[in-house]
């Protein structure tokens, strides 16, 4: 009876489909995830940090088009960010950048170089702080799949990270 009850009231329940994230076609710095997503030592952190640079290079880390460059309002302590719309109400973010190589407007392919990892607005060291927004809010970039060689799996808090090209 109990199986026939809770049967009936999924039929009822709505399923809300939520948009295909992004299945990252690179990662966007040479680094060692520092800081995870979520509450990091007991303060919120809407993003992953990569510390620990090979290289100051920032790379796409999906096709897009770039709608932010620059301080932005909204973001006060974020520095220098590039922000990348890549669908379905998806938004990358990067920011602490030193200096960005795009533009608003722009259109990115992953992989693509589209700034250099630095320390501006409040950081306590060069790294990129990297940032995956459905409709505005925050959610764990890495919870999407890393597609490449690093075997279809999110890297976690530690791992070391290279970058991924498109197969």
């Amino acid at each position: 009876m109990l199986a026939l009850l809770l049967a009936i009231a999924l039929v009822r329940t709505p399923v809300v489909a939520h948009p295909a994230g992004p299945a990252w076609s690179a990662w966007p710095a040479a680094g060692t995830v520092t800081s995870p997503y979520g509450d990091d030592a007991g303060r919120w952190h809407p993003g992953i940090d990569i510390g620990i640079l090979r290289s100051l290079a920032v790379r796409a880390a999906e096709p897009g088009r770039v709608i932010a460059v620059g301080e932005q309002r909204g973001y006060e302590g974020y520095g220098n960010v590039v922000q990348v719309a890549v669908g379905h109400g998806y938004t990358a973010l990067y920011a602490h950048l030193a200096g960005w190589r795009v533009r608003v407007g722009e259109r990115v392919e992953a992989g693509q170089r589209i700034g250099t990892a630095g320390c501006t607005g409040s950081c306590s060291g060069t790294h990129l702080h990297f940032e995956l927004r459905l409709r505005g809010q925050p959610v764990d970039p890495l919870r999407f799949r890393l597609v490449g060689r690093l075997g279809g799996t999110s890297p976690a808090r530690g791992h070391r990270l290279g970058f991924v090209k498109r197969s």
